[in-house]
């Protein structure tokens, strides 16, 4: 029986064996890393994307620190950067519908700070998916080293 860990807002966690590793989201946005050659998996939930006073403290409050913290955790040295896979999604505008610009939205600058820290790294973006109106939700597998992605409609309340 597997156990599933969630993962909420600004947290990072690493899996062992086992266990699966969820978190929902909305504007936050969630970034995965799969190494599968040490068979070791992470997940963070970002909250906002840039730590205006960087530090080495382990989280995920920011997208910034979460790479950091994943590449702490999971031991993970530059010469290793090609061997983990990378999964981004979230980012979506929950909070304004109405909005047309998403350079307006939380969500717009988390998912766009996670693919640059992404590519800071130089590492291989599997998959990702970010905006919309929907809210998502990432599920890691540490037994079979896959993720999975759900949508969730916005529910529209009648009037």
């Amino acid at each position: 029986m597997q156990k599933i860990m969630d993962v909420r807002i600004a947290e990072v966690k690493i899996a062992k064996k086992g266990e699966i590793l969820k978190c929902i989201l909305g504007s936050c946005v969630g970034i995965a890393f799969i190494w599968k050659q040490k068979k070791i998996c992470g997940l963070a939930h970002c909250l906002l994307p840039l730590n205006p006073d960087p530090s080495f403290e382990i989280g995920a409050r920011f997208v910034d620190q979460a790479f950091k913290s994943l590449i702490a955790l999971m031991r993970i040295r530059p010469e290793d950067y090609s061997q983990v896979d990378v999964v981004i999604v979230g980012g979506g505008n929950m909070t304004n519908p109405e909005e047309q610009d998403d350079k307006k939205m939380i969500g717009y600058h988390n998912y766009s700070a996670a693919l640059n820290e992404a590519k800071k790294y130089s590492f291989k973006v599997l998959f990702s998916e970010g905006g919309g109106e929907e809210g998502r939700k990432i599920f890691v597998d540490s037994t079979s080293l896959t993720y999975r992605v759900e949508k969730i409609p916005r529910i529209i309340k009648a009037s």
